[in-house]
């Protein structure tokens, strides 16, 4: 694996006064102490760790770009009768991701959406009404029927790519790209792949951990790079029942997979708090997502390269997205001795396409199940008690599966630090000597979505 990407200093912690600026949000002076730092004679260890430090403040700076004042009137403008009082109360309850920057609260460029998002009544307020959202709509009639006849079949096609948009100066030198393509997996059959728009270099196999297709082009303006491709989606209804349960469970993705995947004092506190005596691993596992859906606060996050160790960010602050609740439930889940592991990809319905992470767990005799707490979550949050259960053992069946292990290499090995070191649902892009991700915008471009008869 490429060492960059391995991210192995992030077991390392930070110099105490450089940590001091750090958590105090003094980003300009923790970046002056680590340029000194980064002169003395420091193990390559500490030396990798304060490097890798003057990245994620940049990541920070980027993602947090409201002041709270800019913030509120983006509010005040949009919302009808909102308040100051209101957008406090708001921040409190974790509605609003924020962080202070050389002394300043800045709120995430996705505040606004994600309150939205999470919290019904402000919606209803808007100044401009939200379209009706019918990807939700066909999402929960898909998950009844799933129910009631025990499974449910759909053939997607989409096309999907990155462009990458750069300086005349940069041309001459040659772009490498990695997108990310459907993987084998339990509900994924019948991949093809249609259409690419040059000639592929390498692609990885069905069952690779980190499904991609490779280019390798001479770097011109507005790059496009897109690969169209189909898939089967099968999903069968599972209902396991707790006295089924065997005696004997297998001993595979038991391990701590650091820097995330990580057994904490705090994070194995929280494990036996949340299980207490239970014995049986179905009823552990369901213990663990329920604790998540109903206490951990959905958030719109920061690039995860630049959390610290998510497992721990989730518990922590009760609040994230899906692969961040998704990484606290595995770690939980493993804690416990039930075996968890990473699935990622795209979810694509007729009317929406999007990244989306979430879980397996493994319980004899039923095999690998599903669990998506960010759904589950959203779904309790909505009174759908029906789909909140459902998300406990099953998937919908709007899933692209790229990746089935969580900050898998890609091959061939990126150069330089990737826009997402864990996961891949969009695409990387460098060149040998740069890399081009901050140059990159995804495609992501639905085709046809359409129920097989089964």
């Amino acid at each position: 694996m490429d060492k960059i990407n391995e991210m192995n200093f992030l077991n390392v912690s930070l110099p105490e006064d450089v940590r001091a600026y750090v958590y105090a949000g003094y980003s300009d002076k923790a970046k002056e102490l680590i340029k000194l730092y980064l002169k003395r004679n420091i193990t390559s260890l500490l030396k990798e760790r304060l490097e890798y430090e003057l990245v994620r403040l940049n990541m920070l700076e980027s993602t947090y770009t409201y002041s709270f004042d800019e913030a509120l009137e983006k509010c005040k403008k949009n919302i009808e009768g909102f308040t100051e009082e209101e957008f406090r109360g708001l921040i409190d309850e974790r509605y609003a991701d924020w962080v202070f920057i050389n002394g300043e609260m800045k709120l995430a460029r996705r505040f606004f959406e994600n309150m939205l998002k999470v919290n019904k009544s402000l919606k209803e307020r808007l100044s401009e009404k939200d379209p009706y959202d019918k990807s939700e709509e066909i999402r929960k009639k898909t998950v009844e029927e799933i129910i009631n006849n025990d499974g449910k079949s759909f053939f997607i096609h989409v096309k999907t790519g990155l462009k990458v948009d750069i300086d005349e100066t940069i041309k001459g030198n040659k772009i490498k790209v990695h997108l990310p393509i459907p993987k084998a997996a339990e509900q994924i059959k019948n991949i093809n792949i249609i259409k690419t728009s040059h000639e592929v270099k390498k692609i990885t196999p069905e069952n690779h951990p980190s499904r991609t297709i490779y280019f390798e082009e001479e770097l011109k303006k507005n790059n496009e790079f897109t690969v169209e491709y189909s898939y089967e989606n099968h999903i069968k209804y599972n209902n396991p029942e707790y006295d089924k349960v065997s005696d004997t469970q297998p001993k595979f993705y038991l391990n701590e997979d650091l820097p995330h995947v990580r057994f904490s004092p705090f994070l194995v506190s929280l494990a036996q708090e949340i299980i207490k005596d239970e014995k049986n691993p179905l009823r552990k596992a369901r213990l663990i997502y329920d604790y998540i859906t109903k206490n951990v606060q959905y958030s719109y996050m920061r690039p995860y390269a630049a959390i610290e160790s998510i497992a721990e960010y989730c518990a922590y602050n009760l609040k994230g997205d899906c692969g961040v609740q998704a990484i606290l439930f595995i770690t939980l889940c493993r804690i416990v001795g039930v075996p968890a592991r990473w699935q990622s990809g795209l979810y694509v319905t007729p009317y929406y396409i999007g990244c989306h992470d979430w879980a397996e767990f493994y319980i004899e005799p039923y095999g690998w199940l599903f669990a998506d707490p960010s759904f589950g979550g959203g779904a309790r949050r909505s009174n759908d008690t029906i789909s909140w259960n459902f998300y406990f053992g099953n998937l919908d069946p709007f899933r692209m599966v790229a990746n089935d292990y969580f900050q898998y290499p890609l091959y061939p090995e990126k150069k330089f630090l990737r826009n997402d070191p864990y996961d891949n649902q969009i695409g990387e892009a460098e060149t040998e000597y740069m890399d081009l991700n901050r140059y990159a915008k995804s495609i992501l471009e639905i085709i046809e979505v359409k129920e097989i008869q089964r």
